[in-house]
């Protein structure tokens, strides 16, 4: 009974091996996961991450107006795939810390939208090889050709002041020109239109020529065809030796043709004259200094038959 009384009792536990000292210290270490890679991670796939940059405040903006404003940025510029996604956020974490800390910062270029992330929303398969009568082998561009979505579509997110979404000629005419692939109307546009151009294009296109001739070459090809027509010498007309008397008709006729050169101030200085009252009791006194100014706008014709009617000798 002495010994049994006497049996060895174990001490008890130091309290850092106690169970609630291990969750303790397990939830502590799960808390510094957390708010050292978790939430970095977390916050590198919101648009507010990405814009807390000054210098990404335009391409917030544009982007906020775009048509893919929905989308966020890691969406379109980080590569699809568990790889590039883990390596740009391993890279981003480091620079989050590395700021709070006032650490230099790990540097690297920004990736454009692959065509990976275009066609994870838009597959090739279902863009259809024609919209609004142009014809466009999407699939032959991007694998025979081995363009980026974005070498054509750079509008869609971040686009410029003045800048129009969608795909404009001039990107076209980059490969599509005499020296690279075919420049023909019809071998891309089912159906050309007439004109593309508003009403007014003939009286306003050399203001909008001066500031961006390319834009003009992108379907007017040859320069010299097509532009030096009208302005590297005026037509055949005008030498007619009686344009200036008989152009009237013309211009009645097609004024939008007339202006396309002519502003209303040339036209101004011939119709708009004004004779002093009396002018004509002493014009022949001017007119025999010299007929020259008289015949700028009156044909001698006109003199003639007005002195024959009125009995003037010369």
């Amino acid at each position: 009974m002495a010994e049994r009384n006497h049996r060895h009792r174990p001490a008890p536990r130091v309290w850092y091996r106690t169970t609630w000292f291990a969750w303790v210290v397990a939830i502590s270490i799960a808390l510094v996961f957390v708010v050292i890679l978790v939430l970095p991670v977390a916050a590198m796939d919101s648009e507010s991450y990405c814009t807390s940059c000054k210098a990404m405040k335009p391409a917030a903006a544009t982007h906020a107006d775009s048509s893919h404003s929905y989308v966020t940025c890691t969406e379109c510029h980080i590569p699809p795939g568990v790889a590039a996604a883990s390596r740009w956020r391993l890279r981003e974490a480091k620079n989050v810390w590395a700021d709070y800390l006032g650490m230099p910062s790990s540097s690297g270029r920004e990736h454009l939208p692959a065509n990976a992330n275009c066609l994870t929303c838009h597959p090739v398969t279902e863009i259809p090889s024609e919209t609004n009568g142009v014809r466009m082998n999407h699939e032959q561009h991007l694998e025979v050709r081995g363009l980026l979505c974005t070498d054509c579509h750079n509008t869609v997110s971040h686009k410029r002041p003045g800048q129009q979404e969608g795909v404009r000629m001039l990107t076209c005419a980059m490969c599509h020109n005499e020296q690279g692939a075919p420049n023909d109307c019809d071998f891309c546009h089912a159906a050309p239109p007439a004109s593309e151009h508003a009403p007014d294009f003939m009286k306003e296109h050399g203001e909008k020529a001066r500031v961006n001739e390319a834009d003009c070459l992108r379907c007017h090809h040859d320069k010299q065809e097509f532009c030096d027509k009208c302005h590297e010498l005026p037509p055949a007309s005008h030498y007619s030796g009686r344009w200036r008397y008989t152009h009237g008709a013309d211009a009645t006729d097609d004024p939008a043709n007339c202006e396309a050169c002519h502003d209303q101030a040339y036209c101004d200085q011939c119709h708009a004259v004004s004779h002093p009252s009396g002018w004509q009791d002493y014009h022949g006194n001017i007119a025999e200094k010299g007929p020259s100014a008289c015949l700028v706008c009156h044909p001698q014709g006109m003199c003639d038959a007005c002195h024959e009617q009125n009995g003037v000798t010369q």
